[in-house]
């Protein structure tokens, strides 16, 4: 079975999302002004995770479904974290809200009907 567009686009996506968050971490790291609005766990959690999309994104593209279930847990502690960062952490609140619909997209789209085939032929 031939890739699906919505687990193209998902690896698309969690590398955008893993080279975003690896980047926000690193500068989050050295910022003191936004380390102490957002507090150093954040910071690191995000860095974290941007790390492990990173790792698995190849595997999404090859249809193995392991990284599928990986992405799947990330993106959920990723669509948790940005609803915290929404409701609890006044200078993230926008980052927080971005965070949550970008998950959103990511979870339907890797889960989709399509997407559930195309992994489970692999």
């Amino acid at each position: 079975m031939p890739r699906p567009f919505g687990v193209t686009l998902v690896g698309i996506l969690v590398i955008i999302a893993g080279i975003s968050y690896v980047i926000s971490g690193i500068l989050g790291i050295f910022n003191a002004d936004l380390r102490a609005s957002v507090g150093l766990l954040s910071i690191i959690v995000v860095l974290v995770l941007g790390l492990i999309y990173l790792a698995v994104a190849k595997g999404l593209f090859d249809g193995n479904s392991f990284s599928r279930f990986l992405v799947g847990i990330v993106t959920v502690v990723a669509l948790l974290f940005g609803i915290f960062q929404l409701i609890f952490i006044s200078g993230a609140r926008w980052n927080g809200l971005f965070s949550a619909i970008f998950s959103l997209i990511i979870l339907g789209l890797l889960f989709s009907r399509k997407a559930t085939l195309f992994f489970t032929a692999r």
